[in-house]
């Protein structure tokens, strides 16, 4: 079974960043409940258009961090991004079209990147930003 709890093992220790992970979490359950047996086709589908539209808007935040902050990685993790953003726009018309499997291709999708991402990719981001802010916190005093 496909989890999408989120715990501090998915935490980069950045309060806005966290805060904005354990929204697309829940929300990503919300879609799962939706998707069950006998589900709504058309809430599901509502609840999953907001999964992706929380997740675009996350991504923007963090893409505006990484360029303000000048993170050296920036290229490579906005790939990641848009790697998500690429299968997230192939299974939601899949959805769309009714596939009876993609709604949980859509959450494997989901469960996997999520759950991968904020723990390796998010976390270095998370470090290096929490640095740029000491640094720069220093030396403004």
């Amino acid at each position: 079974m496909l989890s999408f709890k989120w715990s501090k093992a998915h935490a980069v220790y950045l309060p806005e960043i966290d805060a904005e992970h354990r929204n697309i979490f829940r929300m990503a359950e919300e879609f799962q409940k939706a998707s069950g047996l006998g589900a709504d086709r058309a809430r599901a589908l509502t609840l999953l258009r907001g999964v992706l539209a929380a997740v675009e808007a996350h991504f923007n935040r963090e893409e505006r961090l990484m360029r303000s902050s000048r993170y050296p990685l920036y290229e490579w993790h906005k790939r990641q991004h848009d790697t998500v953003r690429t299968r997230s726009r192939e299974l939601l018309k899949r959805v769309e079209a009714g596939e009876g499997d993609a709604p949980g291709m859509m959450l494997e999708f989901l469960a996997g990147w999520m759950k991968s991402h904020t723990s390796v990719s998010d976390r270095m981001m998370g470090a290096y930003l929490r640095n740029y802010e000491r640094l720069h916190h220093a030396i403004a005093c």
